[in-house]
Formats: C-alpha cells, structure tokens, sequence
C-alpha cells in the first residue's frame, strides 16, 4: 500500500539524517527490496547483491538485449518500457522516490521526505542537497518543476500525460525555495508519492530537452545512444551516493534473436542478458559460470482487442474470445509454466487488490460459440494477432491461442512483425497485437492501460465508471475502502475490456557469476550503481 500522507516511509525527521547517510540509505534500500518484496508474492531474486567478497572499481559491463525501437528517445518522460533503453534512462536520471517492489512502500530518492495535507490534494517534498547533475549544476526545485511540466506538455508525447494531466496543472508546481517543491493537485491523490517514483519520472535540468541532452543526477552518464542498436553510460564521478558507481562503464547492444542473445552470455562476448527464452532455462542452472535473476510474476503478457475497429466494436466478441481461452494450457506453451495464472486481472491473484470472486475462469467453449452466434458469427470468426519477439514466450503465446480457440470457431492468423518496428507500427495500432507491461499499482496500470483517452489505451475502453473509479481509488486515503473500489475496477476492466491477460510471467535474466551487486527490478529493470565485476 501507498504511505499513508504525512508519514513519507519514515517521516519528515528523516530529512537531515539521509542527507548524511546517503550511503547507508542506498546499503538498506538495496539490500532489503528483496526481502520485503518477497513476503507479498512479487518476488525479488538479488543473487549478486549477496555474493561475498568486496566490490571492485572499474570495468565495462557488456549486456544484451532483444528489445528495441526506432521511435525511442533519451526522453525519460516518454520511454516505454523498452527493455533495450530501460537501463539506461533508468541509471541517467534519478527520480523523488523509489517504489519498494510488490509492497508498495516508498523509499527516499533525490526527495528525502513529503508529507501532504488532509485531502491528498497538496503534496510538499524536499529535495536531497548536495546533488549535482552531470553538467556540474545543482539540482534545485525549479528542475523538478520542469520537468513535470514537461509531462504535463501534451506536445511531448509523454506516457504519463494521461495520468499526471487528470490531477495537476502546470501552474500547480510550486518551487517556494531551491530545497521544496510543492503539488497542488486538483483533486486528491493518495499514491502520488508512488507516481514520483515511476519510470517516466526523470528528472533533468530546466531548461533542457532531454531528447537533445540527456543530462540527469544518476550513476551513469549517457554517452552514446542508437536506437535499435545499443547504448554506452559512463560513470558518474560526482554521483551523489558517495563512492558510487563501481563501475568504468556499461555497454547495451541489441540482438534480434533471443537464443543468439543467450549464447552471447554463454560464449563470453557478453555479461548478462534480460529475459531468455524460458527453454533455456534448464540448461543455464547447469552451467556453474552462470546466474539467474529470477522476479515472480514481474510481467503480464497481454492480447489487446481495439473496441474502435471491426469486429471488435461488438464487445460480444471479445468477452467470447477471452471466455474460450485455456489459460493454464496456454502458459505452459508460452513460458514453459514459469510464470502465475490471472483471470484478465493485470494484478498477481495473491495481491490485496485481486477481486476475491475472480479467481481463475476456466475455458466456456459452448459459451463463446453462444456469444459469437449472438454477434453474427454462428459459422464462426477469423481473426489476426500481430506479435513479434520483445519478450521470450510472447510469439509462443498467439501460438497457444490459436490452438485453444479454434474449438470455439475461433480462427486465429499469428502475424509476427520485426521487433524493431512492432513498437511504432503495429502496437496501439493493429486491430490485434501483444503487448507485455512491467508489474504496477493498481492506480498507476489503470491510469496507463484503462483510463479513457490514456495514450496506451490498448483495448480503446473508454467507460465513464472505470474513470470515476480510478478517480476514487486515488483519493481514498482509507486503506480498505481503497482497496474494495480499487478491487471492483480491475473486476471491470478484467469482464469488460479489450485486455486479455492468461498469465504473469517470471522475469528470468542470466549473467556470468563474475557480475556482482546488480538488482534486478520490476520498475526500471536493472539497478546497477552498486554492480562490479569479480
């Protein structure tokens, strides 16, 4: 759950003992994620982070990736979630907060307290001092200012826009001196600080446009950037975590195909790859110079439905197609069972937020014919999924699903397209596609995924209720209240929307034992100011 207001995860009274213990806050936040995270079912697996022996300054880490796009920027404001630029932006800018994974609870960043008034509708911070930015100037308020009036800019194509839009105006920023900004929401928000520590939160100098200089307070300092090719970060020498980073430098490149990906690890042209084909699995825990990563449940696979195009302007259709789908066959093709059943619900069934009368719907093959006939389509329909392979087990999936909707008179076409394309051509704008989306509070993936006219609506549901709902889970500062109305959303859009979601999966990384103290993490993918090299 969201901190309860006044009380930012250890108080106001934090605020001068951080700025002098920046280094031991990074040592707890590091070091106990994944010991909190594990109690709730979203599972931190932090192997380098408890490997012995003492770290070591310098070296290039080398990674790999399948994950790309032409269209993505050094904007961390309109990133989405590309695997291949995650660690990158994600180590190049900082954010207020950091968001503790599968607890909810919000840990200091470049904010070392907040605290807001009764009605959630007024949230102060106060900045870290101390903290430079890699151009040598001075993070101040008026950065913070700019750049979430940057989000706020429609222009800018932020993915947050959405969601920031609904509650704050660009004149609701305050910045009453260098050290406090100040929101004035236009309505209550309960898990702001949550927002503050998305991915899409950056911070960057005012002034600049991170699309030409991608300046920011973290770690690493972004050298090169070449969409659909890869990246190069160096150290940060002034980073504000004293005697941070370890490392020289880290490189990304992107690789096509996942298995060659995988040998690239294997073979030593690189030292840790993201997500591996889930076959691969069995055979790298036999390989004693390798490690896995493994964060339960970290992922939801998705098949989105566009209401707005034929024939799914007929919701019949699409509540048939999600009826007849076998979830558990489907992930055991897909992911090789590595992963947690859902019932469309983009939350683990374990969360507090589950609808409790959801559970797991097993297929209704007579109930999908019954709603396609009543749609028009007695003789049954055909239908076109576009995929491509961003993520292991994405591609297997539409393969799965065209095996166990085809007795319902379901036809499926699977429509793989280059990954490095899919992002700008065919994603939000096929009537069919994947998709795959990072673990999130139910607030934050219904604002993204569901809310009317959010720019990542994938199944074009626009309901009035939904929106009112989210509004009122936002604003609830009563912690069961807000769970039962956050409950009856995700039951909605679960029954309702174009969101067909059979599984969350594993997020499973490799990397040669000689990588030490990366965090894997379910929001900006790799922590890596604490990573060396044995």
């Amino acid at each position: 759950m969201a901190p309860a207001p006044h009380v930012p995860r250890g108080g106001e009274h934090m605020a001068a003992a951080e700025e002098k213990r920046a280094l031991s806050r990074e040592e707890f936040l590091r070091g106990t994620a994944g010991l909190a995270a594990a109690g709730t079912g979203m599972g931190l697996l932090v192997p380098s982070a408890l490997a012995s022996g003492q770290a070591k300054k310098g070296g290039t880490l080398h990674l790999v990736y399948t994950d790309t796009s032409a269209t993505e920027t050094s904007d961390p404001t309109v990133q989405t979630g590309i695997a291949v630029s995650q660690p990158a932006l994600n180590n190049t800018y900082d954010r207020l907060t950091y968001i503790v994974p599968g607890t909810w609870a919000v840990l200091p960043r470049l904010a070392v307290s907040w605290k807001a008034t009764a009605d959630a509708k007024t949230w102060t911070f106060k900045l870290r001092k101390g903290v430079k930015f890699h151009n040598g100037k001075p993070l101040t308020s008026k950065d913070v200012a700019w750049s979430y009036r940057h989000i706020l800019n429609k222009k800018n194509g932020s993915s947050a826009y959405a969601r920031l839009s609904g509650e704050l105006d660009p004149a609701g920023i305050k910045t009453p001196d260098p050290h406090t900004v100040v929101f004035h929401l236009t309505k209550g928000d309960a898990q702001f600080p949550i927002f503050a520590g998305t991915y899409q939160t950056g911070i960057y100098p005012d002034g600049t446009d991170p699309k030409k200089d991608p300046i920011g307070t973290g770690p690493f300092m972004l050298k090169s950037w070449k969409p659909t090719l890869g990246w190069e970060m160096v150290r940060n020498p002034n980073y504000w975590v004293r005697g941070l980073p370890y490392l020289d430098s880290v490189r990304a490149v992107y690789i096509a195909d996942p298995n060659t990906k995988v040998q690239a690890v294997t073979n030593g042209d690189a030292d840790m790859s993201d997500r591996i084909p889930f076959t691969q699995v069995n055979s790298i825990k036999q390989n004693k110079n390798l490690r896995l990563y493994t964060l339960r449940g970290a992922v939801f696979l998705d098949y989105s439905f566009d209401a707005m195009q034929a024939p799914y302007t007929d919701a019949r259709v699409i509540k048939a197609i999600k009826m007849a789908v076998n979830r558990k066959v489907v992930m055991q093709a897909a992911i090789q069972g590595q992963g947690v059943l859902t019932g469309d619900v983009p939350e683990l069934p374990n969360d507090p937020f589950y609808p409790p009368g959801r559970g797991i719907p097993a297929p209704d093959i007579a109930g999908a014919k019954a709603l396609l006939a009543a749609a028009g389509h007695s003789s049954g329909i055909d239908i076109t999924i576009t995929t491509a392979d961003v993520y292991p087990g994405i591609v297997d999936q539409v393969t799965a699903l065209k095996s166990v909707l085809a007795p319902a008179g379901i036809q499926v076409t699977v429509n793989k397209v280059p990954t490095d394309t899919f992002w700008g051509n065919d994603w939000l704008h096929k009537p069919a596609f994947t998709s795959y989306w990072n673990h999130r509070h139910p607030k934050e993936i219904l604002e993204l995924l569901y809310r009317s006219h959010a720019a990542w609506n994938e199944g074009k549901f626009y309901n009035p209720k939904l929106d009112a709902l989210i509004d009122a889970g936002g604003t609830t500062l009563n912690p069961t209240k807000q769970r039962a109305i956050f409950r009856q959303a995700l039951d909605m859009v679960a029954k309702e929307s174009g969101v067909g979601i059979s599984f969350h999966v594993n997020g499973i990384h490799v990397a040669k034992k000689k990588v030490q103290g990366v965090v894997v993490d379910p929001q900006i993918m790799l922590v890596l100011d604490k990573a060396w090299l044995a």
